[in-house]
């Protein structure tokens, strides 16, 4: 059948379920967003500027299975690339789309705008390589095979992915042999799906102390239920790594907490280090998720499961998926445990009445754990934020998007207008740090113009109070400018109406919270807080943080 190779890339995403594409527009661009204008299935969003539309696309990607976002050559795709990172580093799917000059001109080295004025047109393509799983030039003569090469690698590895659309060939019809259709994850070899499965069974038999560690992975690839049925199924606790809060319910029976190094409860942290089977899903041991690798797991112990493939004492078992590997494990049982798990106890904090004295950190959390509610997705920066939320329990069917590994600080407010858009039925909430949304505030206007209605808190304790804990603490270049944070969202669209508070009183923030829960348009909250409060663990980041990084030179180790 015949179709346009526009059409075609857009048939690929509405594939994958996209019917949001954000970007900025470009003339290199421009050809492709007319098409798009006038395609009922899937809807342009434009973004404040180009690193903006990749962290939503990345936040689309969390909640959708897949993002896209459209730039243009050179200025627009190497402003979105600590983005296209970021999701690579996350493991969210997001397709890159950039046009480029047109086909003819790149051939003939032609000097052009938004190049470097050297007729090379490999420079760009070289940085995608570095941080996407698959890249192409489209031409009429590979068009067919490499758009749904390049996509289908996106959904497969869950990473992001690089395409190259020259303005010239958008209009120009190919032949392609059918309809697209959602890619399909590679089939697992039966054979040695048993032989995994077995062995895996005989270690599960064998230990006298199991857990399941979980890692973004199990979300990636929707493996929760499997997950929680192998728990229960042989009575193995779980714990999750903080790139996976909330990727098991945590009211599941045999849950234990996050799992943080020596930063975990201690319950938690000795059952791991003395476990004899610890099935390990995807996990990967980052400094900023181990409380810098005070992780104590025996080597002897790990049962290496990734997607597609499983590791167990020394041997490989390939071509065996996760899901199916579950699946078999499950089969190949039948009893149920002799003592069934038991959810983990609830914390019962008791909370200050509202009053007229000033919010700390200690008070906002404990009141913000009450006010978060079953389903909401809730969307996290790193900082104080990430390390209060991180600790806090959550009730079930919450959403957390966070990016504790690549950890660019501003992702989480673009983020949120793609995790709204692909999942407009929840509540959405946001925390974010002042100095984090300076990089990024513009954005605000954006979530206003298309009619978002998300909760907005903006912790404003006066510059970077994480990085002054690391090192600085009354350092100027860890000081911000002071905004009028409260007053920015009707600047920022002068035609909305949203409901915004400044408040620093307990009192006050009972009141805002009231308020913005009955509001049925955006609500934004600046909540004040002393510049130096933060909770425990973060100020013990800090410190390991600090240690790490600066080694003999440190400035500490001298005063």
């Amino acid at each position: 059948m015949k179709i346009t190779i526009g059409s075609f890339i857009l048939q690929q995403l509405h594939a994958l379920n996209v019917d949001r594409i954000y970007g900025v527009p470009g003339d290199y661009n421009l050809s492709l967003l007319e098409l798009l204008e006038n395609d009922e299935r899937l809807a342009f969003v434009g973004n404040c500027n180009e690193l903006n539309a990749s962290y939503a696309a990345d936040g689309y990607a969390r909640m959708k299975g897949a993002g896209a976002l459209i730039v243009t050559y050179g200025v627009g795709d190497l402003a979105a690339l600590s983005g296209i990172a970021g999701a690579y580093a996350e493991s969210s799917p997001v397709i890159c789309i950039a046009g480029t000059p047109p086909l003819h001109a790149m051939k003939n080295h032609q000097l052009l705008h938004h190049t470097l004025g050297d007729g090379n047109f490999d420079n760009v393509m070289n940085c995608f390589k570095q941080f996407t799983v698959a890249q192409a030039l489209i031409t009429p003569e590979n068009a067919a095979q490499e758009i749904p090469r390049v996509i289908s690698r996106a959904w497969i590895e869950k990473k992001p992915v690089y395409l190259q659309l020259p303005s010239d060939i958008c209009d120009v019809e190919i032949e392609i042999a059918a309809a697209a259709t959602a890619p399909q994850l590679p089939a697992s070899d039966k054979y040695n799906v048993q032989l995994a499965a077995m062995a895996l069974l005989t270690k599960i038999k064998r230990a006298q102390r199991p857990i399941m560690l979980v890692d973004q992975m199990v979300d990636r690839y929707q493996l929760q239920q499997l997950v929680i049925a192998v728990a229960h199924r042989f009575a193995i606790p779980l714990t999750n790594m903080p790139t996976a809060k909330c990727i098991i319910p945590e009211n599941t029976a045999g849950w234990m907490g996050g799992y943080s190094g020596n930063l975990s409860r201690p319950e938690l942290y000795e059952h791991m280090a003395h476990s004899d089977c610890v099935l390990s899903f995807g996990v990967r041991l980052v400094d900023s998720t181990t409380g810098y690798f005070s992780q104590h797991i025996p080597a002897a112990a790990q049962v290496d499961i990734q997607p597609f493939s499983m590791k167990l004492d020394n041997t490989s078992y390939p071509a065996v998926s996760t899901a199916d590997l579950l699946q078999a494990l499950l089969d190949l049982s039948e009893d149920a445990p002799a003592q069934p798990l038991t959810p983990l106890a609830s914390p019962h904090e008791k909370l200050a009445t509202p009053s007229d004295a000033p919010i700390d950190q200690a008070y906002l959390w404990r009141r913000i754990q009450r006010f978060i509610r079953a389903d909401d997705v809730v969307v996290v920066e790193n900082g104080t934020s990430g390390a209060a939320i991180g600790g806090m329990r959550m009730p079930d069917g919450v959403k957390v998007v966070n990016q504790p590994i690549w950890g660019s600080i501003g992702y989480t407010l673009p983020a949120l207008l793609g995790t709204l858009m692909a999942a407009p039925e929840r509540r959405h909430l946001l925390f974010i740090g002042d100095g984090s949304f300076q990089l990024t505030a513009q954005e605000v206007s954006t979530l206003l113009r298309c009619e978002q209605k998300p909760i907005i808190f903006l912790i404003n304790n006066d510059g970077y109070t994480i990085e002054r804990y690391i090192l600085g603490e009354s350092s100027s270049y860890n000081d911000i400018s002071p905004w009028d944070y409260a007053k920015l969202p009707a600047v920022l669209n002068t035609r909305s109406q949203p409901f915004s508070v400044a408040v620093e009183t307990t009192q006050q923030l009972e009141m805002a919270l009231e308020h913005a829960s009955r509001q049925d348009r955006l609500a934004f909250i600046e909540v004040k807080v002393p510049m130096m409060d933060t909770p425990p663990v973060m100020k013990e980041f800090c410190n390991r943080c600090n240690s790490f990084n600066f080694g003999l030179t440190n400035p500490r180790r001298s005063a």
